[in-house]
């Protein structure tokens, strides 16, 4: 996976490589490694470059942003038809049992939003270890049984539950059951 999402943010903050290392704590060569795409950084590295630049790593994760029409109808109604034309299906955490379907990746206020369903197979989970981002998220379950691995509690949400997370809230999404589980996912 290229992150050319970096190079084009870092260059239009007009930041060379040594500043973004500087800020982030890795090396220029490390950095431009994982712009072209022959490195692949850990969630904790795709963190530190994400808030060195000022955006969120689901930012950075997604896919480009889906084709917004807009003409002077649309904008005088208050409302958008967003297209999305990506179709693209990635896997953040590098685990053969998650993957994440972004449907639209949306720039919101200050942030993105990212509306994703997430397919996690039989006895897995999404990152296979509890995690925290700096965003924060709405997971509905629209199919099976997910297990809600939080700090110090375990929920367990059926069909039709859903579950709001703030931002930096330590979570992990468990499928302890034979099906697929399937969430429709919000993060903001």
């Amino acid at each position: 996976m290229e992150f050319r999402k970096i190079k084009n943010l870092r260059k239009e903050k007009k930041i060379t490589l040594t500043e973004l290392g500087e800020k982030t704590g890795y090396s220029a060569s490390f950095l431009s490694q994982i712009e072209r795409g022959t490195n692949r950084p850990s969630l904790e590295a795709l963190r530190k470059i994400a808030d060195s630049l000022d955006v969120t790593v689901a930012y950075l994760l997604a896919n480009e942003a889906p084709q917004v029409i807009q003409d002077g109808e649309t904008s005088e109604n208050g409302y958008k038809v967003i297209r999305n034309s990506s179709g693209t299906i990635y896997n953040p955490w590098q685990t053969n049992s998650t993957y994440y379907d972004t449907l639209f990746n949306l720039p919101v206020h200050t942030n993105n939003m990212v509306i994703s369903k997430i397919y996690i197979d039989a006895q897995s989970s999404s990152s296979g270890r509890k995690i925290a981002h700096n965003l924060c998220e709405i997971n509905y379950v629209l199919k099976g049984e997910a297990t809600i691995e939080l700090k110090d509690e375990v929920l367990i949400l059926h069909e039709g539950d859903a579950i709001f997370l703030e931002a930096f809230t330590q979570h992990n999404i468990l499928n302890a059951t034979e099906n697929e589980l399937m969430l429709f996912t919000l993060q903001f």
